[in-house]
């Protein structure tokens, strides 16, 4: 038998930030209706830093000019917005293992939208937005956070959701890159913006510099017409994504805060026409402002000079010595006209405008360092409100100067509607579920999914998922308790696209005496998915019981590898209790008549929760390992993570290999003793292989396993 590795846990002493109060459910933070307008309100000093412990008498509500009288007033605080202690990573570095989220999260919800589908895109615009993305996720993102990364160029995935897992957010991130305009966008190659087109050109010629017409002014006149019409239409397709994520945002309960990156949203053409966007953006900002979403917006073209004049633009000041002057006042036009749109969303909505800065990560962090909680301010509207009037414009001011007031300016005359859309079938319902942008916590699913491969079967994901028993509605039938569960199950690939799907209808039947145990460690729904291209994949499941009409979700992402590039893999990790004589549990394949199954005890690998001072075994399997005389030389590393925090660091060991019938697939095992004095709470094992007759990063191979310890 292996030798046990023991691994002291020490406690890690928690401190909890308590806001004082009043108590009030923030989950309607915007609420217009003909008899209460509500209304979330940031104060801020002069240095930005929110200030709290206001009154009501502090404010007062001015709509469309007059005084309203505040009938609710309350202060809502939100998740912590205080930065982690962590320090830079480099790019190389591995990120620090977060664990799950926690079942019912107060975190800080963002949504980042890269506007790469705009014709205006530029190259540094895109780099820096990628880079940006990079530095938050890696040194400013917290464990509560839940956040989603939207692309215009890519357009919106329907089963978009927010998630906490940094290496997948990374994995997005990284994706981001500057493309070509397509359609009718004027030509580019990836600058600030266009060359200066000046319709003339300098020849030589016998008789000396000539200038020449490179394009009548109608021609031109045309072809500006026709840039602009499709710049409006780029625009209006990013706005079409910006608006998806804001109606996937009004699901969910609190303020949310999105950042649109950007290289710029004109309102109007060359020619002074206003664009069709400008219609759209006046039901887009107040969508927002009825979902509690605030948009910061950012011009991701950092510092720049106008007057600088380059070789491309081809400024001839042989007949014009004025002619670099109108290609300067031009751009200065064309800048503040491209910065309208991204200024009007977020003055509309309570955001920030960031503009003129290099490091798009500094912005990022003054836009959530405000997010620790808003003022919850209501009042009755007149009775001419919602007559006649379109627009209804709001200021809220302070009897302090020195302060600083973020709201949303106004809101159309038009009162919030109670959704009546119905599902048209069961499934639809479950459909919904499993779209929303967070899980839906009805059920309290848990998944454990793991990549898998055999000669015989290929590629697949064995999936697990784990019902507790309080959620499972049994009925008699036959002298047997039986459940129904309806499940629907998707595969998407790294495009949001649809791989696999299946829906099933389940029933489970136990005898009575089985209730007991079943109340205390739930069941286990079991499923094999076949993957046939590599690649990274996200497994979504929907289950409701149709006896109780509850329904839950739960996803997790899974790579699929390339074996054939010979790299070094390690297979998803389990991690399972142990008997007396070392003897643990890993899954293996059902069959679907055998779907739902009753797990041995908590520690098992679906639920994988461990009583302090037990032995926890964890199995892998190793792909791809380099053979020298027929055997690998690997090495195995263990480390422990708590809340983020490592908390002890294993050192490289010599794989201590079984005998195998196939060397390309190494089953392996460890085991982890737990210190009778280890803290309660969530933890992360990650387990680092090493080949060493490899070289480079087709060496190791990382994966983690997260497990909790109970008392």
């Amino acid at each position: 038998m292996k030798k046990i590795i023991f691994l002291a846990i020490f406690y890690l002493a928690v401190l909890c930030a308590l806001v004082s109060g009043q108590e009030v459910d923030g989950g309607d933070v915007v609420k217009i209706t003909s008899k209460l307008v509500q209304l979330d309100v940031v104060v801020t000093d002069g240095a930005g830093n929110q200030v709290t412990g206001l009154k009501a008498s502090d404010f007062t509500i001015l709509q469309d000019g007059k005084p309203q009288n505040i009938s609710g007033f309350s202060y809502v605080p939100m998740g912590s917005s205080e930065q982690p202690s962590a320090e830079k990573r480099s790019k190389d570095q591995i990120l620090i293992p977060q664990g799950r989220p926690k079942s019912g999260t107060t975190g800080r919800i963002i949504t980042f939208i890269i506007d790469d589908g705009n014709c205006r895109a530029s190259l540094v615009g895109m780099k820096a937005s990628r880079e940006a993305l990079e530095k938050f996720i890696s040194n400013q993102m917290l464990p509560g956070d839940v956040v989603a990364i939207y692309q215009t160029r890519s357009g919106s995935g329907m089963f978009q959701q927010y998630t906490s897992d940094k290496v997948q957010l990374l994995r997005t991130a990284r994706k981001i890159k500057w493309y070509p305009a397509a359609g009718g966008c004027a030509a580019s190659d990836g600058s600030f913006y266009d060359s200066a087109r000046i319709n003339t050109a300098v020849i030589t010629t016998t008789q000396g510099p000539r200038a020449i017409s490179e394009e009548s002014a109608n021609d031109r006149k045309l072809r500006e017409l026709d840039e602009d019409r499709s710049r409006d239409n780029q625009v209006v397709g990013s706005l079409g994504v910006l608006q998806y994520a804001i109606r996937g945002l009004d699901r969910l309960p609190g303020r949310k805060v999105l950042f649109l990156m950007s290289d710029g949203i004109p309102l109007r053409a060359r020619d002074g026409r206003s664009l069709n966007a400008v219609d759209q953006l006046r039901d887009l900002t107040d969508l927002a402002n009825r979902s509690a979403v605030v948009l910061n917006t950012i011009d991701v073209r950092g510092t720049f000079d106008v007057s600088m004049i380059e070789a491309r633009d081809r400024v001839s000041t042989l007949d014009d010595p004025l002619a670099s002057e109108a290609v300067v006042d031009r751009r200065r036009r064309d800048v503040r006209s491209s910065q309208d749109g991204l200024a009007y969303l977020a003055d509309e909505t309570g955001g920030r405008f960031f503009k003129n800065e290099n490091y798009l990560d500094a912005p990022i962090a003054r836009g959530l360092s405000i997010e620790k909680g808003y003022y919850l301010v209501a009042y009755e509207p007149d009775d001419g409100t919602f007559k006649g009037k379109y627009f209804n414009k709001i200021e809220i001011k302070l009897n302090r100067p020195d302060l600083h007031v973020s709201s949303r300016s106004g809101f159309l005359g038009v009162v919030d509607q109670a959704s009546t859309r119905k599902a048209k079938t069961g499934d639809s319902e479950l459909y919904e579920a499993i779209a929303a942008p967070l899980p839906t916590a009805g059920m309290n699913l848990r998944l454990s999914a793991t990549f898998g491969n055999s000669a015989t079967e290929g590629n697949f994901v064995r999936a697990q998922i784990h019902i507790p028993g309080n959620d499972i509605a049994f009925v008699d039938s036959n002298g047997l308790k039986k459940a129904v569960f309806d499940v629907v199950a998707v595969t998407l690939d790294e495009k949001n696209n649809v791989v696999d799907e299946f829906t099933h209808a389940h029933t489970f039947s136990v005898d009575a005496a089985a209730l007991p145990s079943i109340e205390n460690t739930g069941i286990i729904y079991s499923a094999d998915v076949k993957v046939m291209k590599p690649g990274f994949y996200n497994f979504r499941v929907a289950m409701r019981d149709s006896t109780s009409k509850r329904i839950g979700t739960v996803s997790q992402s899974v790579e699929i590898p390339e074996l054939k590039s010979k790299r070094l893999y390690l297979s998803g990790l389990t991690a399972s209790g142990v008997d007396t004589n070392g003897k643990f549990e890993t899954p293996s394949a059902v069959k679907a008549e055998a779907a739902f199954a009753l797990p041995s005890s908590p520690s098992a690998p679906s639920i994988r929760q461990f009583k302090r001072g037990s032995v926890i075994a964890y199995p892998y399997v190793i792909y791809n390992a380099t053979l020298k005389n027929g055997r690998p030389n690997l090495t195995v590393q263990a480390n422990l993570y708590r809340d983020g925090q490592l908390v002890i660091e294993g050192k490289p060991q010599p794989a201590d290999l079984q005998p195998q019938q196939d060397w390309t697939r190494i089953s392996d095992f460890g085991y982890l003793k737990l210190n009778p004095n280890s803290a309660p709470g969530d933890y992360v094992l990650q387990i680092t292989v090493t080949d060493l007759l490899a070289s480079g990063k087709k060496a190791v191979s990382i994966q983690n396993v997260e497990f909790e310890v109970v008392d």
